[in-house]
């Protein structure tokens, strides 16, 4: 009996934890065509990432680079066309770089 008692449990106890743990998101953004125009012009850039983030452990942020320049922001650098993607494993604060708009530096948050 008590075997077939942890045949029975112990999988109902798996499937719960999976069942609870929470799922992870993705937040997506992209760098507009034109931000390094804008920027040496000393415009406004057309669709400036956040300069601050606050996500969880196994969030991924993800990032497309649609001008026609290279930029670095977080943890990516991106070359024109690419999309790059980093998923957090830790929880902290942390402090990247930024060349997407009037702010230099990133400050990510992660939370448990």
């Amino acid at each position: 009996m008590a075997a077939l008692s942890l045949v029975v449990i112990i999988p109902l106890v798996v499937i719960l934890v999976i069942m609870l743990k929470p799922s992870s998101a993705t937040y997506s953004y992209v760098i507009s065509p034109g931000t390094q125009a804008a920027l040496d012009k000393g415009e406004k850039v057309p669709n400036q990432l956040p300069f601050t983030l606050e996500l969880h452990v196994g969030d991924t942020l993800e990032v497309t680079n649609n001008d026609s320049v290279a930029h670095t922001y977080t943890f990516l650098i991106l070359r024109p066309g690419e999309t790059g993607r980093y998923t957090f494993h830790n929880p902290g604060v942390f402090t990247a770089s930024c060349t997407v708009g009037d702010h230099k530096e990133v400050t990510i948050t992660v939370l448990e």
